[in-house]
């Protein structure tokens, strides 16, 4: 029995997916199987995996396509690794990734869910990805957004089997954000600080030809999750919640104020209710209040007492006095003070 099942569902992924295979056979680990669903695929998907000669993989072909979070199942019922790690067709395995996330499971049974950072590939400019590496950072930013690339994933197959987890079928896009979520009560997360996988940005991608779609789904799970830690927000707030969960900010100090009212309204619901780690979700907030007052210079030395007067109360004093500060020093640029 491999060490991991590589799960890999594809549809039309012809352009990619032999990029994505390669990434895969020059693994440092080489105890896998990949598993790869073809969700009935009409271009040369089919011949590209039949030229395949590597005994490691296995074709399941679904006979018309089911979907993304139906072919998943798929995979995930057919795998027979410890773990199973997830990949997307048109991304690359940097080739320590396998090894990196074997050791760190093996090494952490306490563990379920295993990401990585991540560098994007195919934009103008690359970036890399530095997501929170804690369990309890990971499932309190759940509230605005996962903050696990899906296809960096690495599952013990043990657990998901024991809670009876899989991809809900019901939901054409964001199958993965909907599964965090209902596993955070008795899994356990991570992400290694390291760059392990290539994300590449493509206008064929899931998220860029379905994303108003994909937009609605999340916004559903997180209106369950405002639910859940005993809110009933008004259209007002769950518009403002959605903005702010896309780092996009309210202007001007009536914005702030708004926005402060609402993050004081979410610290005491989730106190109260406990769903979330309490400390873990202030940093949460935090995060977002320091970006918040950093998106309005234009209020000068005024945006970054309010960051500090309300950031006391969620945060570490010396971490806030430093970014204050830092945020100081960029305002005074904007104005044009230069040292003399």
């Amino acid at each position: 029995m491999p060490k991991v099942s590589v799960i890999m569902a594809v549809y039309n992924g012809q352009q990619h997916l032999p990029a994505a295979l390669d990434s895969l056979w020059q693994q440092t680990l080489t105890d896998f199987e990949l598993l790869v669903v073809d969700d009935g695929s009409t271009d040369d998907t089919p011949q590209i995996l039949t030229d395949c000669s590597d005994p490691r993989l296995r074709v399941l072909a679904n006979p018309s396509q089911q979907g993304l979070a139906a072919s998943l199942n798929i995979g995930l019922q057919q795998a027979v690794g410890e773990y199973v790690a997830r990949m997307d067709h048109d991304d690359i395995c940097l080739p320590r990734r396998l090894e990196l996330q074997v050791r760190y499971l093996d090494k952490h049974p306490d563990i379920d869910i295993l990401g990585s950072w991540v560098r994007t590939l195919g934009a103008e400019s690359e970036q890399v990805w530095a997501y929170p590496t804690h369990d309890a950072d990971i499932r309190s930013e759940l509230i605005f957004n996962p903050v696990l690339v899906h296809s960096s994933v690495m599952l013990r197959r043990s657990r998901f089997d024991q809670d009876g987890l899989q991809y809900d079928q019901r939901l054409a896009r964001a199958q993965d954000y909907d599964l965090w979520v209902r596993a955070a009560d008795e899994l356990r997360f991570a992400n290694l600080d390291e760059v392990l996988l290539l994300y590449r940005l493509h206008p064929n991608q899931v998220g860029q030809q379905f994303g108003h779609e994909q937009q609605e789904i999340a916004e559903r799970i997180r209106l369950h999750l405002l639910q859940r830690i005993g809110l009933s927000p008004s259209q007002a707030e769950v518009e403002m919640h959605h903005a702010i969960s896309h780092w996009h900010y309210p202007q001007g100090r009536a914005g702030l104020e708004h926005l402060e009212d609402w993050f004081s309204t979410l610290r005491t619901a989730n106190r109260a209710s406990g769903v979330f780690p309490a400390a873990a979700f202030d940093a949460a907030l935090e995060r977002r209040w320091w970006a918040a007052c950093r998106a309005n210079l234009s209020l000068g030395i005024e945006a970054w007492r309010r960051y500090l007067d309300f950031g006391r109360v969620l945060g570490s004093p010396r971490s806030l006095v430093d970014k204050a500060t830092f945020g100081l020093k960029a305002t005074l640029r904007q104005l044009g003070w230069r040292r003399a």
